[in-house]
């Protein structure tokens, strides 16, 4: 059965949007009526991620689309959904952290010295923010399900072939492709996991995403312990892209983002994918709708034009504080990330544990990711994400200090818990506080900052190495407390909440 419609002349277009709160039968979806009461909403509890002009109003037994969205609310597709991104984080993992353990047999099997072999990290980090910029403006222009294909797509077709490499330039050319494929999946596959989300629980859920990282760190340091002794790491690469190729099966069967398709003013393919939704979430579809809450785009509209939305006072500076908070918690980040292996060994770790302590390591970040998902919803995403970065600053020091094998582990494990789980979050905010027809492209700038501190970071650690060690950790540390500095001067509109936030209304606000 079709929802009946309430078309402009039914309406008084002058009338102001109401607060008056709303409930509507609902009607089955596999034919016959079925009478069903919703959950009564007050508008002011619907948090919109796209712009509807105030003479789209509320009326008694009708649904906007994006009252359409928390109505049907977060179910089997959206855990599917979940699911299904943070599958690809962990093909991620796999093919980024497995780098660590074949630095020293690509020396030998090439003949190239420390040097030639560290830039193999440089070309995938050099792929990725390369990716990031392009995939992430494809994602807004011709939409988030190609990218979301093609992306874990691009990524394991260059692993599984960078597996026969003949020489050292080819292996370095097609793990650059690797990073291409990587650099686009992380924001897209945040793009599209939060248009499909209801507010309710969406912080919680988008920093779950974060947490199937130190899974894939887990299972990849365990397979590199079982493949690299017997088979060598030709096969350890190889291995390491076939996740990919199965995930992109069942991506097939994702839609696109309602969002984005509304955004693009779609309103036919938006409603036709709710109605899915609410039948895999077997919620009835509400029996009445305003179908023209879905607004025509002009024919002459292209992306450029949308993108004169982060030249507005409160878009740019929005943009330029997170371009900052992303350089500068990723500086932290790649410089500790990078050596803190080389660093433990220096403190007496032994070598042969490394893979025992990559494993508790990513334990602990899954720890983190979980404690911090349960409270973002109810502490608030500034105050977490302020905790975070502090308290990585903070363990980062006390590793400086730290003596002895297990203090030296601790420590490690209590960086990543906090470290990683600020990664969740900073994701999360980036992804509401901007317009669904850019959202793709803001998280790919920031994409790009990110990746850049990923190249320069570790640079700055090779050059800190010789120095104590303390020095070298004040300096991440320090790079830790700007970005939680810089989550303080973020505008209230860039950190989520239960009030609606029109486009509009976010300009006055900052």
């Amino acid at each position: 059965t079709t929802p009946s419609r309430l078309h402009n002349d039914q309406r008084d277009c002058n009338c102001q949007q109401s607060s008056l709160p709303f409930a509507s039968p609902a009607r089955g979806m596999n034919g016959g009526d079925k009478e069903a009461t919703t959950k009564v909403y007050e508008a002011s509890e619907v948090t919109p991620l796209i712009t509807y002009p105030t003479a789209v109003v509320h009326e008694p037994g009708a649904l906007t689309f994006e009252e359409t969205i928390e109505y049907i609310g977060n179910g089997w597709f959206q855990y599917k959904l979940l699911l299904l991104c943070g599958f690809g984080w962990i093909a991620d993992a796999f093919e980024m952290v497995m780098l660590s353990f074949i630095m020293e047999p690509i020396e030998n099997a090439f003949h190239v010295d420390t040097i030639m072999a560290g830039a193999l990290s440089s070309a995938a980090y050099a792929g990725m923010l390369t990716g990031a910029g392009i995939w992430s403006v494809l994602a807004d222009i011709v939409g988030r399900r190609p990218s979301f294909l093609f992306t874990i797509l691009a990524a394991s077709v260059f692993g599984i072939l960078s597996a026969f490499s003949p020489v050292y330039w080819v292996l370095i050319a097609l793990r650059f492709g690797v990073g291409f494929g990587l650099g686009g999946n992380f924001p897209i596959t945040y793009s599209m996991l939060i248009e499909f989300l209801a507010s309710k629980n969406r912080g919680l859920i988008g920093v779950i995403l974060s947490a199937f990282w130190p899974i894939g760190v887990m299972f990849s340091s365990g397979l590199a312990l079982l493949v690299m002794p017997h088979l060598g790491w030709r096969w350890l690469l190889g291995i390491s892209a076939v996740p990919g190729f199965f995930l992109l099966l069942f991506r097939f069967g994702i839609p696109e983002s309602p969002r984005y398709l509304a955004a693009r003013g779609k309103a036919d393919e938006a409603w036709k994918v709710l109605e899915l939704v609410a039948k895999v979430n077997k919620k009835p579809f509400p029996q009445h709708i305003i179908y023209e809450s879905v607004l025509p785009v002009k024919k002459d509209t292209n992306h450029l034009q949308a993108m004169k939305v982060f030249l507005t006072p409160q878009y740019f500076r929005m943009m330029v504080t997170f371009l900052l908070l992303w350089f500068c918690g990723s500086f932290g980040y790649f410089g500790v990330s990078t050596w803190l292996p080389s660093y433990m060994a220096k403190m007496g770790i032994s070598e042969d544990a490394i893979y025992t302590n990559f494993i508790a390591v990513g334990f602990g970040q899954l720890v983190g990711i979980i404690v911090t998902a349960l409270v973002v919803d109810r502490v608030g995403r500034k105050i977490t994400l302020f905790f975070l970065f502090f308290m990585t600053a903070v363990f980062s020091i006390l590793f400086a200090y730290s003596r002895g094998e297990w203090m030296v582990l601790a420590a490690a494990i209590a960086i990543n818990m906090v470290n990683n789980a600020a990664t969740g979050v900073v994701y999360t905010v980036t992804s509401e506080a901007f317009p669904t027809n850019v959202r793709s492209t803001s998280l790919g700038l920031c994409s790009v900052f990110n990746k850049s501190a990923g190249i320069i970071a570790p640079i700055v650690g090779g050059a800190l190495y010789s120095a104590p060690t303390l020095l070298s950790f004040s300096v991440w540390a320090g790079a830790y407390v700007l970005a939680a500095l810089l989550t303080v001067t973020l505008p209230r509109a860039a950190m989520g909440g239960t009030k609606p936030q029109k486009d509009e209304e976010a300009n006055k606000d900052s």
